[in-house]
């Protein structure tokens, strides 16, 4: 079992944790870390869990009260990476009833965790300091820009944002905040 968030970035994907292997995904971060730690926070099975391809299910895991969408989180490991139909909706469109409610970005220098909103606002921001002038406008085809988790992580407002442990026992203790703020981020 991983301890804390910053075993898991120094076992898959630091250089050194993999050893010549390929980091393996958001899919992988999502059941072996994030999972269970939702499940000890709050005793549900999410309803669905990395639901790609399946259309009107909004985020990776997804919590479902009285058949009707309660709550889902958008996961993104090293790279963030939306495909036209998430940028179109979850960037582009602002009808905040289509968006994930909260996005969790892992990458080597750290985690991040935040509203969706707070997400969005610091994405077209990591997005158009390199490219002035740059709106968000909807795509005809492919993906919309990619953004290194590190780059958004220090876009994020202040508290959203727990940097990798140097230590175990630095690493314990930044566990500690980033499970604290997500107990109270999944609350509802």
């Amino acid at each position: 079992m991983l301890n804390t968030y910053s075993e898991y970035i120094d076992r898959y994907l630091s250089k050194s944790g993999l050893s010549k292997r390929p980091c393996p995904g958001e899919h992988h971060f999502v059941s072996a870390y994030l999972v269970p730690r939702l499940f000890e926070l709050n005793q549900r099975v999410p309803d669905y869990i990395n639901p790609d391809g399946t259309k009107g299910i909004i985020g990776d895991i997804v919590y479902y009260k009285d058949h009707e969408h309660q709550f889902g989180i958008e996961a993104k490991l090293g790279t963030i990476r939306l495909t036209k139909g998430e940028f179109n909706e979850w960037v582009v469109n602002t009808d905040t009833s289509r968006w994930p409610h909260t996005f969790i970005g892992i990458g080597t220098a750290g985690i991040g965790l935040c509203s969706w909103a707070e997400f969005r606002t610091a994405y077209i921001a990591a997005v158009a300091e390199n490219n002035n002038g740059w709106v968000p406008s909807s795509l005809s085809e492919g993906y919309g820009p990619m953004k290194s988790v590190n780059t958004l992580l220090l876009k994020l407002p202040n508290g959203k944002f727990f940097r990798k442990g140097a230590n175990p026992k630095e690493s314990a203790e930044l566990e500690d905040s980033f499970i604290e703020a997500l107990e109270k981020e999944i609350a509802c």
